[in-house]
């Protein structure tokens, strides 16, 4: 009976031992089925998140070639219609310009003259020295072509320091300048800056540029009936510029009401006799705009070049022993 009984538990132990055992093995092939559930979510997750990813990183990538694209536009606008700046040569002691004896009957000269450069897009960085200011904070109306930020100068490349194509000045110019464009409104005209201070480093650069005698890049477009070698000994270029002063600016009229400059007989930074405040080379009509812009500058205190037609410094600066070499951005 005893033995019986054992073998009865012993048979019904085996079975549910075995019992057991498929149940593990049931739940072990659940917890693979559940594993193998679980890797293939995975998977499927970091698809998601890597075509997500994908087209985020696209997005950013478009965006950031359209912003590119609109840099480039600006840049290329600004080699494309800014005409060049002025450079500073040896300033007369008065505002009394003389006529130069060297002026031949004709030019055959080429037009460098350029269309506006609109500036008001561009971030400023702001970091002046107390007492300098931006212009166009100043004067909203006047136009800015600054060609010393892109290729079209005299070098043909863009200058050092020259980061933007902002006008700054000092304060007491600016407040000088902005009388003169409310005065220059009654007569439906505004005010044309191509150069206003300019950094020490963009004068070196010049310096620099006129010992490569083999660099004749830009000679046909700024200076085709003067030797390069001869351009600072004939007070064109100086190796210490008033603009790095503050209050000197490079300056012509436009019309109002549509942006064209008046003709005044030579482009701006010709460097050139025919540039010379009273050549005989120019129209009774070009002679009296440079009159027209001369007397305005002078009334509001600002003298002339006698060399450069558009070149004015505020008689009483601000900062006339020092030449500054901040960068114009």
């Amino acid at each position: 009976m005893v033995s019986s009984l054992g073998c009865l538990f012993s048979s019904q132990a085996a079975v549910l031992i075995m019992s057991i055992v498929n149940s593990m093995e049931q739940l072990e092939r659940g917890m693979q089925q559940v594993k193998g559930t679980i890797l293939i979510f995975v998977a499927i997750m970091f698809m998601l998140l890597t075509a997500c990813s994908s087209t985020t990183s696209t997005n950013s990538v478009n965006e950031a070639d359209s912003n590119l694209q609109t840099n480039e536009v600006t840049i290329d606008q600004a080699t494309l219609t800014n005409s060049t700046n002025s450079t500073d040569s040896t300033e007369p002691t008065d505002s009394t310009d003389s006529t130069d004896s060297t002026d031949s009957t004709d030019s055959n000269l080429p037009n460098n003259t350029s269309e506006q450069l609109t500036t008001g897009g561009l971030e400023k960085k702001g970091h002046l020295p107390q007492g300098f200011v931006y212009l166009d904070e100043y004067i909203p109306s006047a136009q800015q072509v600054m060609g010393y930020s892109g290729e079209k100068n005299f070098v043909g490349m863009p200058i050092d320091g020259y980061l933007a194509p902002l006008a700054i000045a000092t304060e007491k110019a600016a407040l000088a300048l902005q009388a003169i464009s409310d005065e220059l409104e009654q007569q439906e005209l505004i005010l044309v800056f191509y150069d206003a201070y300019r950094p020490q480093k963009a004068v070196n650069h010049f310096i620099r540029w006129s010992l490569d005698e083999e660099d004749l890049l830009m000679k046909e477009s700024f200076y085709p009936r003067e030797e390069k070698s001869t351009l600072f000994q004939k007070g064109y270029l100086s190796k210490r510029s008033g603009h790095s002063r503050g209050s000197t600016v490079d300056v012509t009229l436009a019309y109002a009401d549509t942006g064209e400059e008046l003709d005044m007989g030579s482009p701006v930074d010709m460097l050139d006799v025919i540039s010379n405040f009273n050549t005989e080379q120019i129209t009774q009509e070009q002679a009296a705009n440079r009159q027209l812009l001369k007397k305005v500058m002078n009334k509001h205190n600002f003298k002339s070049y006698s060399k450069e037609w558009w070149h004015y410094t505020l008689k009483v600066e601000p900062f006339p022993n020092e030449y500054f070499d901040f960068d114009v951005e």
